[in-house]
């Protein structure tokens, strides 16, 4: 069901504590995206597809290189740029890792102490009001430097601390990531973009989340939704049909294995392989309405710029490789890059 018109012209209004929404009328379920979060984008090549109207890229690659914006808004004006952030965890990467996060005891374990590729991240104790605080300038940074959306990432900790495990070292819960995104929700809601909308705030995966977070929140993420990928029968699309049915877009990743190579990131020209594509963009698995690309996972190709888009209909179609530099993305921050709440 989509919105009703005035609902696009005005506000959608938000049950509980949360202020109206003030949502641009070209986001709407369905809607064309692309994702890169591997690499900035390369302000000075073409745009590709021209056509996406949604682009959910790095904060700090924005923040590094702000140019990039202008080249969105260059391509087409009323393009939505949603910045993707790490809302569970710190990273050495992070703007403001050095100066915040390092020694500030609100670190706890590493994201995974079986994938080492990312023992650079370490989980954030989300109880805390000075990390709910430092979360919270993030998304007015990302709101200063023209990002219409967030995208933060990792609200599914509590996964890591089932059965007294306590993977994340801080012994968090659902309600706990329930408490966190919504007071994140709050503060986002409070901001005006340079667009003069809303600033728009997601929910990333954690189906668990859905009942409690779908009226607060604005759109939805989505990889790997299918489960095409998954050892176990884990599928959770259609949990997240409460985003589509209040007219919410659902932006949907899977990640096919014959798109490209994932130690280079080089992009299959032909696309994905028939079997995998029809796997992938079928409807038929509670994800309908959504908007859906096919990316690479793992290594060098994890979000890269390749992507097959299933609107093509047929396999082989609607294939584009977003230009990217990788220079870029060691840009040195700039001194205002940790916002203020």
């Amino acid at each position: 069901m989509k919105r009703a018109t005035s609902l696009l012209a005005a506000s959608l209004s938000i049950p509980g504590s949360l202020a109206q929404v003030d949502v641009p009328p070209n986001f709407v379920p369905g809607v064309k995206w692309q994702i890169v979060i591997q690499n900035t984008i390369d302000p000075n090549a073409t745009l590709q597809p021209t056509d996406a109207v949604v682009w959910d890229l790095d904060l700090y690659h924005v923040v590094r290189t702000p140019e990039v914006v202008t080249t969105l808004r260059n391509n087409d004006p009323n393009a939505i740029l949603i910045c993707y952030f790490n809302a569970g965890l710190a990273q050495t990467s992070d703007c403001d890792y050095d100066s915040r996060w390092l020694d500030s005891g609100l670190l706890g374990n590493i994201y995974d102490p079986e994938e080492p590729q990312f023992s650079d991240e370490r989980w954030v104790n989300i109880k805390n009001q000075t990390a709910r605080d430092w979360m919270k300038d993030r998304i007015t940074l990302a709101r200063d430097y023209g990002c219409d959306g967030v995208d933060p990432d990792n609200i599914d900790g509590f996964l890591n601390d089932e059965d007294d495990d306590n993977g994340t070292g801080w012994d968090l819960s659902q309600a706990d990531y329930v408490s966190f995104v919504t007071e994140l929700a709050t503060h986002a809601h409070s901001l005006t973009t340079l667009q003069n909308h809303t600033l728009l705030i997601g929910q990333k995966n954690a189906p668990e989340l859905v009942e409690q977070l779908s009226d607060a929140l604005d759109f939805a993420v989505l990889e790997d939704c299918k489960g095409l990928n998954d050892e176990e029968d884990f599928t959770f699309c259609e949990d997240f049909q409460a985003y589509i049915t209040a007219g919410k877009p659902v932006l949907s990743i899977e990640y096919p294995s014959t798109l490209g190579d994932t130690e280079t990131g080089a992009c299959n020209p032909d696309g994905t392989s028939d079997e995998q594509y029809a796997a992938s963009c079928a409807t038929d698995q509670g994800n309908s309405d959504f908007s859906t690309v096919l990316k690479i996972q793992g290594g060098d190709g994890e979000l890269n710029g390749c992507t097959q888009y299933c609107s093509g209909g047929e396999p082989g179609t609607e294939v584009v490789v977003t230009a990217t530099d990788p220079e870029l993305d060691g840009e040195t921050c700039p001194s205002n890059s940790t916002g203020t709440s």
